[in-house]
C-alpha cells in the first residue's frame, strides 16, 4: 500500500470579498523540516518503530510489553533534519467560498519512511460593509424615502471590481415596505434582483449569481407633514379614504392609536400578574362544585 502519509498542516487565510470576486495570487512563506541525506533504519528497534520489553511480575511469570521507540519516535528510521523556508504562491480563484482550501501536496514536514503531508490554506471570507454573500448570490440593503418608493429612484453602486453601476427604477415601479406574507404570519422583506451581478462561479467565472436588493422604506414621522401636504397627497394618491362617516359623537366611542410592540401580544389584562391571585393550595384550583344541604 506504499508508505504512510504524514499529518497535514492547515493555515487559515483571511480573504476579502473583493479578492474572492476578482481572484488574487499571494505569496506566503512556510517553515518546514526536510531530510538531509538518506534515512537509516533505527538500530534501537531494528526499523520496527516499537521495542519489546520483558518484565517479571512474579516468580516464573514474565510480562511482555510493547512500546513506541523513543529514539525514532516510532518511525523505524532515523535521519538528519534541517529547517527549510519555502515561499508558496497561493492562487485565490474567482468565486472561491468560505472554508474552501488551496492545497500544496507533500509540502508539510518530511519524516523518514513516510510520505510528507499536505499544506492546506483554508479560505476565511472577511465580512463586507456593503455586500452579504450566500453561495454565488450577493445581497445589499437599500433604504428609500416614501417619495422614492412611490415616485422613482436611482443611486450609484460601486461593485466589487470597481465598476460603477447606476440602479434605477422603471417608470411606474413601486417599492413596497414589505413583501408577501410569510408562512409564520410575518411580512417577508421586499426584495428585487439585478440579474447576473452576483459572484462569479469558481471554475466558470463568466457564469455569475444575482445581486439581491433588500428594500426598506422610511415613512414620515408623526406630525412631520402639514395639513396642506396631507390634503395634496390624499388628492393625488389612489385609494382615498372615506372621511365623511355619519355618526353621533354622543353615541359612539372615538379611539386613537398608541405605539406598541407585537412581542407583547397576548400579555395584556391580568395574565402577567395571575400568580398573585392563584391559591396557595394547588388542589383548590379550578371551579368548585356547589354543595346543597337539606335541613
Amino acid at each position: 500500500g506504499g508508505p504512510r502519509k504524514g499529518e497535514n498542516v492547515n493555515h487559515p487565510l483571511k480573504v476579502s470579498l473583493e479578492d474572492l470576486y476578482n481572484g488574487k495570487t499571494v505569496k506566503l512563506a512556510i517553515n518546514r523540516q526536510v531530510i538531509v541525506g538518506e534515512p537509516t533504519p533505527c538500530r534501537t528497534c531494528d526499523g520496527q518503530g516499537v521495542v519489546v520489553e520483558l518484565r517479571q511480575i512474579a516468580l516464573g511469570m514474565v510480562q511482555q510489553l510493547q512500546r513506541r521507540c523513543h529514539d525514532c519516535n516510532g518511525l523505524g528510521y532515523r535521519a538528519k533534519m534541517k529547517k527549510e523556508r519555502k515561499v508558496l504562491e497561493v492562487h485565490i480563484d474567482k468565486g472561491m467560498r468560505h472554508n474552501q482550501r488551496v492545497t500544496f501536496r507533500g509540502m508539510a514536514d518530511e519524516q523518514p519512511n513516510m510520505e510528507a503531508g499536505d499544506v492546506n490554506f483554508i479560505v476565511q471570507e472577511k465580512e463586507h460593509d456593503v455586500f452579504k454573500r450566500k453561495g454565488a448570490d450577493l445581497l445589499i440593503t437599500k433604504t428609500l424615502s416614501l417619495n422614492e418608493a412611490l415616485c422613482g429612484f436611482e443611486w450609484m453602486l460601486t461593485h466589487l471590481d470597481g465598476r460603477q453601476i447606476v440602479i434605477q427604477s422603471r417608470p411606474g415601479e413601486v417599492i413596497k415596505p414589505e413583501g408577501r406574507t410569510g408562512g409564520a404570519g410575518g411580512g417577508m422583506p421586499f426584495v428585487k434582483i439585478v440579474s447576473n451581478e452576483g459572484m462569479p462561479s469558481r471554475g466558470n467565472p463568466f457564469v455569475k449569481g444575482n445581486l439581491y436588493v433588500l428594500f426598506k422604506v422610511e415613512f414620515p414621522e408623526d406630525g412631520e407633514m402639514d395639513e396642506a401636504t396631507v390634503a395634496a397627497l390624499r388628492k393625488c394618491l389612489p385609494g382615498a379614504p372615506e372621511m365623511d362617516l355619519e355618526y353621533d359623537e354622543e353615541e359612539v366611542e372615538i379611539a386613537h392609536l398608541d405605539h406598541a410592540d407585537v412581542k407583547n401580544f397576548g400579555k395584556g389584562g391580568v395574565a402577567a400578574s395571575q400568580d398573585a391571585y392563584d391559591s396557595d393550595d394547588d388542589d383548590e384550583r379550578g371551579p368548585k362544585a356547589v354543595q346543597c344541604q337539606q335541613s
